[in-house]
């Protein structure tokens, strides 16, 4: 081998050393409480202690409304990376945006659960500029996902979302955030004194856990909370743990999927009028089939949870505190890996995605607690918030897709797991398993007092 051959594979080899160096660096195994953003978190949590009073004691009031968002033309679906950007071919059964507004003498709060794969971090960059045109501002509202997977996409704004989404359409995130704020407005419009309650009903046949099968748990409880007005009018909103995935992804028909299946039939009981459901903790828990397949399994599988609920039984209350912080949850830098203790470095991870809010939701209505997540949050971890409730005796609803999404955050002792959930779509692990549930049992702690 000559000199200018082995000067020029020096050369190369340099270039090539130098690209990993700026690429890549080792995963930081560090416990985040040792972490400048734990601490950052843990003087946020303070200041709230410090600072945040609540009226605990009036008269609520309820309203509630609907609004049809299914696309008028073809749109990329979301949901299955596989579909590589297909377009919708028709409406097997319409998308909505539901809302509820709860108030009493100094809050006012609304609740927005959407038809569709996530509330796209875009739509809430627009909420929080355009909510306060409707009386309204970001953080008096909570927002969440059915999490179907044959919803409009075209909202992600990065080589990710894209990828999961179909090709960016401002014109698709402007018509979300209208019909948001329509919804907001709506139900505002029919608000009157009320009564809450709550139920859950086991399904654990109805749910198993996709990650590790036997060797984890599953969140086996499908949740009710029933609202009464004074007039006598009835809704139901429902959260349950399994994914939204009946449908595969040769499905190109816009379609709620067992969520809207669910739905109806509840609005199919005599004296309810209207229901709605949110995305539970659906992180590593897939539904069961019943033997069934496509549409057929979502009938099943919502035909199988109305069964269990009888909302006549369900006890009531009428006076409720109500109370809702939005917490700002300092991350770590992006942690996405291509092996066990490597990864990419955070611009890499920051220059394919789109920049999205890490809220965490906690919103108490009476004595029933949710606590909305930015993530597709794991239901093996619901035992562990618990756990650390000061306050036992709440019910606790834990929710997904609160206006932003950071990836999955599942049990840490999976973490190194060579599996979709902990390793493509693990993005700021390691330990976020525990952090997630030391700051949402903090703020439940703060907000119940």
């Amino acid at each position: 081998m000559n000199k200018k051959i082995r000067m020029g594979l020096k050369y190369i080899l340099g270039i090539l050393f130098l690209l990993l160096v700026i690429v890549i660096k080792p995963v930081d195994r560090t416990h985040f409480i040792e972490s400048d953003y734990y601490k950052s978190a843990q003087l946020k949590l303070d200041s709230l202690k410090a600072n945040t009073t609540f009226d605990t004691n009036s008269q609520l009031e309820i309203g509630w409304a609907k609004v049809n968002i299914t696309p008028k033309i073809p749109t990329p679906l979301s949901g299955y990376g596989s579909r590589k950007g297909a377009l919708s071919v028709g409406v097997h059964d319409s998308l909505w945006v539901r809302g509820f507004i709860f108030k009493n003498q100094t809050e006012k709060i609304a609740f927005i659960t959407l038809d569709a794969l996530i509330v796209p971090p875009a739509v809430t960059h627009q909420l929080i500029e355009q909510l306060p045109s409707i009386g309204f501002d970001i953080q008096h509202v909570y927002l969440t996902a059915t999490h179907t997977h044959s919803s409009m996409g075209a909202w992600g704004n990065s080589f990710i979302g894209e990828l999961f989404a179909g090709e960016f359409d401002q014109n698709v995130v402007d018509q979300l955030t209208s019909k948001i704020l329509n919804v907001i407005q709506k139900a505002e419009k029919n608000i009157e004194p009320s009564q809450i309650g709550y139920a859950e009903y086991k399904a654990p046949e109805l749910v198993s856990n996709r990650l590790v099968d036997e060797k984890g748990i599953i969140d086996p409880w499908f949740r009710v909370m029933k609202v009464k007005k004074n007039s006598g009018k009835t809704a139901l909103l429902t959260t349950f743990s399994a994914h939204a995935t009946c449908l595969a992804s040769d499905e190109l028909m816009f379609s709620r999927g067992y969520p809207g299946q669910l739905v109806d039939s509840l609005e199919s009981l005599t004296g309810i009028e209207f229901a709605a459901f949110a995305a539970g903790s659906v992180g590593s828990h897939r539904p069961e089939s019943g033997g069934f397949g496509q549409h057929e399994r979502t009938k099943w599988l919502a035909a199988s949870l109305k069964q269990k609920v009888n909302h006549k039984t369900i006890p009531m209350g009428k006076i409720n505190p109500l109370k809702m912080v939005l917490f700002d949850l300092p991350l770590r830098e992006a942690h996405w890996r291509f092996s066990k203790n490597w990864r990419f470095r955070p611009w890499v991870f920051n220059f394919l995605s789109e920049q999205s809010p890490h809220f965490i939701s906690v919103l108490q209505i009476g004595n029933i607690v949710f606590s909305g997540t930015p993530c597709e949050f794991s239901g093996e971890l619901i035992p562990e918030i618990k756990a650390g409730i000061n306050q036992p005796k709440l019910d606790l609803i834990i929710t997904s897709f609160n206006g932003g999404y950071i990836g999955y955050i599942t049990k840490d002792c999976w973490y190194d797991l060579k599996e979709y959930e902990t390793f493509i779509m693990n993005w700021f692990g390691p330990n976020n398993g525990q952090y997630f549930v030391n700051i949402i049992q903090n703020l439940i702690n703060i907000i119940t007092i």
